[in-house]
């Protein structure tokens, strides 16, 4: 193990800052829980010890940009003409309950864009009171106005999409002429409403491709400048967008810049994700067992329900809402089962926690699972 992945400190320094000693030790049980869930399981009756250390509630398939390495816009619109509607508010909320009933640490409120929903602020605050720890995902757009209410839900950090460290850059990737000053005024307007408090935690999240790689460590110092406490990078993921693969020389370039901010304070990923790059874009499978099916959840807008982001991008789920029932079910263990040899991508939520897990004799010997299969 390399490190932790600087986020999760976050939430362990906080806690002790808190004297919170209980939530410690349960952080601490939570680890061997999700160690020991691969360990029992023995086909449809294996349960999960703990629930899921992350939660993803994707509250909205629609968004204001049309990024080069996404097609969730053209999905909502498929849903649209299919005549599917999002979950309301109290479906939502419901949602977040069970996320608490099965004993989930905390939720990332992700999209598409999150602050296309006119409740997102009421979502989080909810969260916020039931225990969770909240996260939002943002590209940006909506969140200057809005940075004194986004701090008043409780929201406990934010990660801002920043794929470049210039307007030209980052403007092509989002395909949206302005986006990079708006991101930039995010950060600017979040560290104001902040002050000097220590919470949300501002992370700006790059992803890497062969049009932005040789300049990650530029985006590091911009978008730390602007106002983020740091940056965490995540190599592209081909998912049908037909992404370029970049030169290996650049990308081994990118990794010693990014391991240098790294000790600096200013990288979130962990020294262990970051020395998987190279792998990721060789188009490698992970040398890591997953844990996925047992430390993280994702349900997404019109409620299906995935045991990792991946899944929701081949829009395999493993069923529906009531999300707590699901969770427990025969047929959620008989999909954790089936990912068991899963080593198709290297997600840096996913994978970040792979990597403070035990691997050992779990880990795959040879290439296991193609999500595409």
């Amino acid at each position: 193990m390399k490190g932790l992945r600087r986020q999760y400190t976050d939430i362990l320094k906080g806690r002790a800052r808190a004297g919170d000693v209980a939530s410690l030790l349960q952080h601490g049980l939570r680890w061997v829980g999700t160690a020991l869930g691969p360990r029992r399981a023995h086909g449809s009756k294996a349960r999960p010890v703990f629930g899921p250390a992350l939660g993803t509630l994707l509250v909205t398939y629609r968004c204001d940009l049309r990024c080069r390495v996404c097609d969730l816009p053209a999905r909502a619109a498929a849903r649209r003409r299919a005549g599917d509607t999002e979950l309301d508010t109290e479906a939502m909320r419901a949602v977040l309950r069970d996320m608490k009933a099965i004993g989930t640490a905390g939720v990332g409120f992700t999209g598409g864009e999150p602050m296309l929903r006119e409740d997102i602020l009421e979502l989080l605050a909810y969260a916020n009171r039931l225990g969770l720890h909240a996260h939002l995902n943002t590209d940006g757009f909506r969140v200057a106005e809005q940075a004194e209410a986004l701090l008043a839900t409780g929201v406990r950090s934010i990660n801002i999409s920043l794929d470049g460290p210039t307007p030209e850059i980052h403007d092509t990737a989002r395909r949206r002429q302005g986006s990079f000053e708006t991101v930039l005024g995010a950060f600017r307007a979040l560290r104001d409403a902040r002050g000097k408090r220590a919470e949300p935690h501002l992370t700006a999240v790059t992803v890497l491709t062969a049009s932005n790689v040789h300049r990650a460590g530029e985006v590091v110092r911009v978008a730390v400048d602007a106002g983020a406490d740091r940056v965490g990078v995540i190599p592209v993921h081909d998912f049908g967008q037909g992404e370029e693969t970049p030169e290996a020389a650049e990308v081994l370039a990118a990794l010693e810049d990014l391991k240098q901010l790294h000790g600096e304070g200013l990288v979130d990923n962990s020294t262990g994700y970051l020395d998987l790059l190279p792998r990721a874009f060789r188009g490698e499978p992970s040398p890591l067992f997953c844990y996925a099916p047992y430390a993280s959840v994702v349900v997404d807008c019109y409620g299906d329900v995935y045991p990792c982001f991946p899944l929701m991008e081949r829009k395999k789920p493993a069923g529906r809402i009531p999300l707590a029932a699901l969770w427990r079910s025969p047929a959620y263990a008989a999909v954790r089962d089936e990912l068991a040899s899963c080593t198709a991508c290297l997600w840096n939520c996913h994978t970040e926690l792979n990597l403070v897990l035990p691997q050992g004799r779990l880990a795959p010997r040879a290439p296991g699972t193609e999500l595409a299969s």
